[in-house]
């Protein structure tokens, strides 16, 4: 059975540090990535993002090393504490470019099923999408 992973690569026309805040403060995950955003930005520190129209997802830091790795794990339904649900890992990669751009390297792992894996490769297109517009107005 071959692995259930999402990747996705990013090039973006803006510094490291710009990305990086783009995908660890919450008042800017909000404005690209959900409804809202709670993150205790440090490992093991509890997170959320809400969507009006999905509901809350709870979600709990692994990793971060600033400005270039932050590693997630969130529960695949709203409204579920972490504890109680099965997650996926979202590893963030970071690299500075030589001309001052940043490529993104996003990576989801631990699906259970192909549907639950096809429907967050569908949804990052349209997450990406909308970082990818938010940063390009900078």
């Amino acid at each position: 059975m071959s692995e259930r992973t999402v990747e996705k690569v990013l090039e973006l026309e803006v510094r490291i540090e710009r990305v990086w805040r783009a995908i660890t403060d919450p008042a800017e995950l909000a404005r690209w990535f959900g409804d809202e955003a709670e993150i205790d930005l440090r490992p093991g520190g509890n997170a959320a993002m809400a969507w009006q129209e999905h509901g809350r997802y709870a979600m709990r830091i692994e990793e971060v090393e600033p400005p270039t790795r932050l590693v997630w794990s969130w529960v695949h339904e709203p409204g579920i504490a972490f504890e109680d649900a099965p997650t996926t890992r979202v590893e963030w990669t970071l690299t500075p470019r030589e001309d001052g751009g940043t490529t993104l390297h996003l990576r989801e792992t631990g699906f259970r099923t192909d549907l639950h894996r096809g429907q967050n490769d569908e949804g990052w297109d349209a997450e990406l999408g909308e970082l990818s517009e938010l940063l390009s107005g900078s």
